[in-house]
């Protein structure tokens, strides 16, 4: 996918997605015509290597560039 080229895609599955698997996320923002997806770790990184692998898989085929939202490590509002 061209670097030259603005991307539009979603924070996370998107609402209408009919599974809420990344992959089907993926494939639904492949649908919607759009070009990118975030991969939201806001809480902790929950995906097995396989399933790591399988998202890659499918956003190769379907052109779809992923970014990631890593787990918050400081939370300036907790008293902890």
């Amino acid at each position: 996918m061209s670097s030259e080229k603005l991307l539009f895609g979603t924070a996370g599955v998107p609402r209408s997605t009919k599974a809420s698997s990344s992959t089907a996320g993926i494939e639904r923002v492949r649908e919607l015509g759009l070009d990118c997806m975030e991969l939201e770790f806001v809480q902790g990184v929950r995906m097995s290597e396989k399933g790591a692998g399988n998202v890659l898989e499918t956003a190769g085929r379907e052109n779809i560039a992923l970014s990631v939202h890593a787990p918050y490590y400081i939370n300036l509002n907790s008293p902890e």
